[in-house]
């Protein structure tokens, strides 16, 4: 900034065009409801801008006072991150801490929203891989991805049910999918590509693999570049059904799939991950593996403040990471109507 000063939340809310009460809900994690997400988009695109960090020393303005924890997100608007958010805060607040909000893709960019703020303990999801372990004393709790050596994680054990998810289509009778895996680096999209493909290979079945950018749009763009065109040229898929790794790229794939004039499940089945609401709102509703998100961020959160009512870290503790271990939480199959029999059972396998 000009002058050698810092930005703050005046400044963001000036390039964001909101007002600085808009930029607190923000930061605060207090928009869901109250905000558009386009509004919040905005505001947290402006905060990376200017390297504007939220000053956690200013929102408690003590010395002393209940633990503040930073909870790290990578997107403020995906509906699987909102919902960690919200079992994490809960966690926190029924503990009597604080909590602040910090939107960051990997550890270095939370470790440097760490530095210099009086952040007793972190907890990050679904982060990209790698980073350096935060400095002591601030222990920390990753989420939904591989932690930095000797730090603590809570995932999903996803296999298990992947697994059950391709045994079902090939009971069905298919014998040929796509799978449209996200673009996002990280471990548990490394997890899912490993379980889809070990999956299909014990059971003989041809895979076509493509990439997408984690949004509908892209999703529907390759999704569409997969399919034939519309009803009526005498064209179809190479494939009876598609496995996609986010209920976010599922919806992209029935748009996809509209675009052309296929039907779900008629002419293609569809199944997703993560069990958002979107699973529900679309017709027919989503076949998805149900990932806890509520849960995931409570069980991180309990075992941050664990580890901080046991003395470990809150500024002036022995700090470093609440444990080491990697606990494993178990994710469910849900068989809803975007899938069902191939109408050629026979072809394209």
């Amino acid at each position: 900034m000009s002058n050698g000063r810092p930005p703050t939340s005046h400044d963001v809310a000036s390039l964001a065009g909101v007002s600085q009460s808009t930029v607190s809900l923000v930061f605060r994690g207090a928009a869901s409801g109250r905000v558009s997400e386009r509004t919040q988009r905005a505001v947290v695109d402006a905060a990376r801008q200017l390297g504007f960090r939220p000053n956690a020393d200013a929102r408690r303005l003590r010395t002393g006072g209940p633990p503040m924890v930073l909870i790290a997100i990578p997107d403020i608007v995906n509906p699987f991150f909102a919902r960690v958010f919200t079992g994490a805060r809960a966690a926190a607040r029924e503990a009597g801490f604080q909590v602040v909000l910090s939107v960051q893709r990997d550890l270095d960019s939370v470790a440097a929203d760490v530095t210099g703020q009086r952040i007793d303990a972190v907890l990050a999801c679904s982060l990209q891989d790698g980073g350096r372990p935060l400095e002591d004393p601030v222990p920390a709790v990753v989420l939904d991805a591989e932690p930095p050596q000797g730090q603590s994680s809570v995932r999903f054990d996803i296999a298990p049910a992947l697994t059950e998810l391709v045994d079902h289509l090939h009971r069905l009778g298919h014998r040929s999918i796509a799978h449209l895996r996200s673009e996002v680096r990280t471990a548990t999209f490394r997890e899912r590509t490993e379980a889809v493909d070990a999956a299909c290979a014990r059971r003989g079945m041809n895979r076509m693999p493509v990439a997408s950018a984690l949004n509908i749009d892209a999703a529907r763009e390759a999704a569409t570049a997969l399919l034939p065109a519309p009803a009526g040229s005498g064209g179809c898929p190479p494939f009876t059904a598609v496995v996609c790794d986010d209920d976010v790229l599922s919806v992209g794939v029935y748009k996809a799939a509209q675009d052309r004039g296929l039907s779900v499940p008629g002419d293609l089945s569809v199944s997703g991950i993560d069990n958002v609401d979107l699973a529900t709102a679309v017709t027919p509703e989503l076949t998805t593996v149900d990932l806890p998100g509520e849960e995931l961020g409570a069980t991180g959160m309990h075992r941050l403040i664990a580890h901080l009512e046991r003395g470990g870290g809150s500024r002036g503790g022995t700090g470093g990471a609440a444990t080491t271990e990697c606990v494993r939480l178990p994710a469910r199959l849900l068989i809803r109507g975007s899938t069902a029999p191939p109408a050629d059972p026979a072809s394209r396998g």
